[in-house]
């Protein structure tokens, strides 16, 4: 879905253009090659940001551009409404870069993507590359973009910071990577780890996905449960940190969010993913040598 969108040349549509995220941002994406076609901020249509025509509304800019895609840098109040603004105007994806959104505003505007099939990436998230192609969001920033290299492994992971580590060694180790998410770290997000695996998996590049988790949430114990019914078909390799965690108080906050008094700790997330036959990986030296385990000398590029 991602590399179709990315490859249709459609046009990106940024919204919160005119901030100074959006702006910075759209100015990365621009250099790396994205086709930015629009970009929307209520009371700044008939402007323009980077040579980018600037809209009042997702629908006008989706009527004159065609858009399909969107980058959401709308501020946390308006983070909800945003969304809601682009499933109806008939986008397909967007991807959100808001954090601290009200939550009961979140869900209700998760329910209305879904009520009109956008697929919604985030919050939290810095975007999604597929290298050689392009990206939405700036995963990196602006010059480590050079740094991604085309291949066979998908990169789904909690944490924005090692989505953009882990496509690195994926270069530096031959691979290279066939798509890279991040999925954001709140605990409700629009498209969960699971989710994201298998959006990965059904990328035509992807012969095995890596996978990085945290401590909270129970997102890597619904993954094995789909890892073990075959809902995933290439290998699966998953890093989840914070085994610290485990003993300090499940209140704590530690990365994104704390650990829920009944959620599962680091030690039973790893247990159920090795149990359902992902290869789990205590170290970023462990996920290479899984790869080698999985990939043929021939998967190196």
């Amino acid at each position: 879905m991602i590399r179709e969108l990315l490859e249709a040349r459609s046009g990106l549509l940024v919204q919160g253009i005119t901030g100074r995220q959006g702006q910075l941002e759209t100015r990365w994406m621009l250099d790396s090659g994205v086709d930015v076609a629009a970009g929307v901020t209520p009371g700044k249509g008939g402007s323009a940001v980077l040579g980018v025509p600037v809209f009042d509304t997702v629908a006008e800019a989706v009527a004159a551009t065609d858009s399909r895609f969107a980058m959401s840098y709308a501020p946390p109040h308006a983070a909800a409404d945003a969304v809601v603004e682009a499933a109806q105007a008939g986008v397909e994806l967007i991807v959100v870069s808001s954090e601290n959104i009200p939550q009961h505003r979140w869900l209700r505007a998760l329910a209305v993507a879904r009520e009109h099939h956008c697929h919604v990436i985030g919050p939290n998230s810095q975007g999604v590359v597929v290298p050689g192609v392009g990206r939405i969001g700036c995963p990196g920033g602006n010059e480590p973009w050079k740094r991604f290299a085309p291949g066979s492994v998908g990169i789904v992971s909690r944490s924005g910071g090692m989505a953009s580590e882990l496509a690195m060694l994926m270069r530096n180790w031959g691979w290279g990577t066939s798509v890279q998410m991040s999925i954001g770290g709140t605990p409700a997000v629009g498209t969960t780890l699971t989710e994201g695996v298998e959006l990965a998996a059904s990328d035509p590049n992807t012969r095995a996905v890596v996978v990085f988790g945290e401590p909270s949430g129970g997102q890597e114990i619904d993954l094995a449960v789909a890892v073990a019914d075959g809902r995933i078909d290439v290998p699966v390799i998953a890093m989840v940190a914070g085994r610290a965690a485990d003993s300090l108080p499940t209140t704590l906050p530690f990365g994104h969010a704390p650990r829920s008094a009944d959620g599962a700790t680091v030690q039973e997330k790893c247990a159920a993913l090795a149990d359902a036959g992902v290869l789990v990986a205590r170290s970023t030296h462990h996920v290479r040598a899984h790869l080698a385990d999985v990939l043929p000398a021939a998967a190196l590029r």
